[in-house]
């Protein structure tokens, strides 16, 4: 039952300006995002790192936590065939990573993550669980080139990045995981990888465009040789501020991973491709240094549109300070 004091108080927040009333909501999400409960989660060993940079050329450093939870709606097969969950049926995760960043020269950025994560898998006539550290990463990335002014011909800012990952993590031995779009606690071998990414605003709206190829190195994690295939991340977004302190922002990303090999033999069929859309609301307090941000992702249940992955949506908020 809500007390006169919260009716009140409801009153008072409704009769405000828009202005007011927005800038307060924001408040409200940031001390939301806050406030939420740690959960431990997947850290997404093979997600793209082609996120761009954590810290502006101003900022010497970076820090964010992010909670997010992810639910399966099907699974894709090798031929694009998606066959899904029944009521009784559940594979879900929970994650929850750390990501630290460091400026030194203004120019270069070092960003490293780690997570922790919770998934559970079961049917009707099987089931899993398993938790623990993701595999930990490294990139350096490094400005080539500032975006130019309005009045200068319309070069985008251009950088480039460089990624080692670690394998820390456990590696699944079932079958049964969210394939390239979830749960993997680890990949069971180091990656090694690259990328680019392209920023350019036009107006108040800013578009950016990244991509990022890894290598596998081959590996014992099964108890006999096995080599991942290559990885390929591309990815289109777009922001548009609402406020001098909130903003929206939406992206489109498509995953390529090559076949796998065991014992020298390739396994036909074993090859992945993942399309996903997100949307997400951030909001800044530019003064303090903290940032946060919720979202909502989908890997779309659509037949064709991937492989040998999972249909998904998940939950994700994010809270962030840099100095």
């Amino acid at each position: 039952m809500k007390s006169k004091g919260s009716f009140a108080r409801k009153q008072s927040f409704l009769s405000l300006p828009t202005t007011r009333r927005l800038r307060r909501f924001g408040q409200l999400l940031l001390f939301g995002v806050i406030l939420s409960r740690p959960a431990a989660a997947c850290p997404c060993s093979d997600d793209p790192g082609g996120r761009g940079f954590m810290t502006t050329t101003a900022e010497t450093y970076s820090a964010a936590l992010s909670v997010s939870a992810r639910r399966s709606l099907g699974q894709f097969d090798a031929h694009g065939k998606l066959r899904r969950l029944a009521a009784t049926e559940l594979e879900a995760s929970e994650e929850l990573l750390l990501r630290l960043a460091l400026r030194a020269p203004r120019a270069l950025e070092w960003q490293t993550e780690l997570g922790a994560a919770s998934y559970r898998f079961h049917t009707q006539s099987f089931a899993e669980q398993r938790r623990g550290l993701g595999d930990a990463a490294l990139w350096g990335r490094y400005q080539l080139l500032e975006e130019s002014m309005p009045h200068e011909p319309p070069w985008p800012a251009l950088s480039v990045a460089g990624l080692l990952r670690a394998p820390l993590g456990a590696v699944a031995s079932q079958q049964s995981s969210f394939g390239s779009g979830g749960v993997q606690l680890g990949l069971g071998t180091w990656e090694l990888g690259g990328g680019v990414e392209l920023q350019r605003s036009l107006g108040q709206v800013g578009l950016w465009w990244s991509a990022e190829f890894a290598y596998r190195l081959a590996d014992q994690a099964l108890g006999r040789p096995r080599k991942l295939g290559p990885r390929a991340d591309l990815l289109f977004g777009t922001n548009l501020p609402l406020a001098d302190w909130l903003s929206a922002s939406a992206s489109l990303a498509a995953r390529f991973v090559g076949e796998v090999s065991l014992s020298g033999h390739t396994l036909e069929g074993t090859g992945e491709r993942l399309l996903s859309v997100a949307g997400a609301l951030s909001a800044r307090d530019t003064a303090r240094g903290f940032r946060s941000s919720v979202g909502l992702s989908l890997d779309p249940p659509f037949e064709g549109l991937s492989k040998n992955t999972t249909a998904a949506w998940a939950l994700n908020a994010t809270l962030g300070f840099s100095r």
